[in-house]
């Protein structure tokens, strides 16, 4: 089984995306070309604005080649 992060708050998904883009060597402007997301929203959800747009969120981690997996307290 892959290695995974749990993500309790929308500034641990905005530093958890943060570090996965720099980790790829993309830029925020490269990231926001290949995915149907702009940078202005990119710098936002990893400063941890906690209103993002759901279906952006899973826009840029499709692009970042990240998956959402949910999983029930207790059952890891």
């Amino acid at each position: 089984m892959k290695p995974s992060t749990k993500i309790n708050n929308p500034k641990e998904l905005g530093q958890h995306l943060l570090k996965e883009r720099k980790s790829l060597k993309l830029t925020q402007k490269e990231i926001s070309e290949f995915s149907d997301v702009g940078r202005k929203f990119i710098i936002e959800l990893e400063k941890g604005k906690a209103t993002a747009q759901l279906g952006k969120v899973f826009e840029l981690l499709n692009s970042l080649g990240l998956e959402l997996h949910l999983i029930k307290r207790g059952d890891r």
